[in-house]
């Protein structure tokens, strides 16, 4: 089973048959995005065409050499005796040549194996759109995340231009707090606002991959902090085998082969054989004619060929090994930054995050009781805000390793979805 297959296989399996609607939905689910990327991506449309084309090359290269039919004119407008169509010698032919060696068979065979080929590369084209997908979708994720984390700041700009502005009035802070805070909150409102603008970016982005400019989805349902369980290392290790690329060089190294035997065939020179009959126009006879055509010296011409074959066909096992070793080792990266990605994740989530939370709520109580002052206060708030940003990019990075991972395995990305 290729990796085509058993991605549609494993989508089918984790998300069901796909189901019609009634109108655009409101929200979309990684399911629901990688279904309209396959069904609908114009580059895999495209490679429809190309599967075309290869399986039209093995139909040519299996075809047997054409019949030839000759006529021949001898003895045609000459002087003397033979002026004139007297001495006419005419001969109609037919002919062929014969390939020799079961070179029609190699052809076929070398032609079926570069259409597989261009089937693992559908296969890599495809799940690179798969990760893709997942990537965008992710981005667009992120950025609902960051909005809400944005009105957070702005929330809390206003509670701060609340709190000054009160003991403003009692005479407790200088107007230059004030008005420092107001610059503050309308950064704030800013950033919410420009988040806005990579929202309609992030959605187009995600509509194009299914060959749409307008997205017909207000959000992407991702809960960014649920994590996906960590796989051991021993268990990716083995699953990589499913990688396009490996599966390539397997088929790559069948097709030098095919190759080598092709080359091989050169050493059996074709015939060239003809038949016909000839009309002597002194006579008016008719008599038939055969002749044999054989090359010579074509087991030395061919060595050239099979030595360079034999080339090419001892650098595949070399290829495969160095294709397999800087997989395992981007697996192996990939696999320790998703580990750290979630210790991060976790450290701020079980201490850092309700440190922050519990410091803020302290130094809000104490300035409006007047014992820290506003830039102590800021000071609190930028503290859980950017807490808040990292477990957020810690929980993002997760998910990232987790997509490049499925990727490199042959696997249909996942992402944390809402309930």
């Amino acid at each position: 089973m290729n990796v085509s297959i058993r991605v549609y296989a494993l989508i089918w399996m984790l998300f069901g048959a796909p189901v019609a609607v009634a109108s655009p939905p409101a929200s979309l689910s990684l399911n629901e995005a990688v279904a309209r990327v396959l069904e609908r991506n114009p580059q895999l449309q495209a490679a429809d065409f190309d599967s075309r084309a290869a399986a039209e090359r093995i139909r040519q290269q299996g075809l047997s050499t054409p019949y030839e039919v000759g006529v021949e004119l001898e003895n045609l407008a000459g002087s003397g005796d033979i002026n004139g169509v007297d001495a006419l010698e005419t001969t109609l032919s037919l002919g062929r040549v014969l390939e020799l060696g079961d070179k029609s068979a190699q052809r076929s065979a070398v032609a079926q194996l570069e259409a597989g080929l261009v089937r693992h590369e559908q296969d890599a084209q495809r799940l690179d759109l798969l990760a893709e997908t997942a990537r965008r979708y992710l981005a667009l994720a992120r950025v609902q995340v960051e909005r809400d984390l944005a009105r957070q700041r702005v929330d809390l700009m206003r509670q701060t231009l609340t709190s000054v502005e009160q003991r403003y009035r009692v005479g407790k802070a200088p107007a230059a707090e004030r008005s420092r805070v107001q610059i503050d909150l309308a950064r704030a409102e800013l950033a919410l606002e420009e988040t806005g603008h990579l929202l309609k970016n992030g959605r187009r982005q995600l509509a194009i991959l299914w060959g749409d400019f307008d997205a017909d989805f207000d959000a992407v349902q991702a809960e960014l902090y649920t994590l996906e369980a960590d796989a051991d290392f021993a268990q990716l290790d083995q699953a990589i085998e499913r990688n396009p690329a490996l599966a390539r060089l397997a088929t790559s190294a069948r097709l030098s082969e095919a190759r080598r035997l092709l080359a091989r065939t050169r050493s059996q020179p074709d015939l060239d054989l003809r038949a016909g009959v000839r009309h002597f126009n002194t006579t008016d006879d008719v008599g038939l004619v055969l002749s044999l055509r054989m090359p010579l010296g074509s087991a030395g011409r061919s060595s050239a060929y099979v030595n360079e074959a034999d080339a090419l066909a001892a650098r595949e096992p070399l290829l495969a090994q160095d294709q397999r070793l800087a997989l395992r080792a981007t697996l192996s990266d990939l696999h320790q930054e998703l580990l750290h990605a979630r210790d991060r994740f976790e450290v701020y989530a079980q201490r850092i995050l309700p440190a922050a939370e519990q410091a803020l709520k302290d130094y809000n109580q104490g300035y409006a009781a007047g014992r820290y002052s506003l830039l102590e206060l800021g000071a609190a708030q930028n503290s859980l805000l950017e807490a808040r940003m990292e477990s957020l990019s810690a929980a993002v990075d997760h998910h990232a390793a987790h997509i490049e991972i499925d990727r490199l395995i042959g696997a249909a990305p996942v992402i944390g979805e809402t309930p």
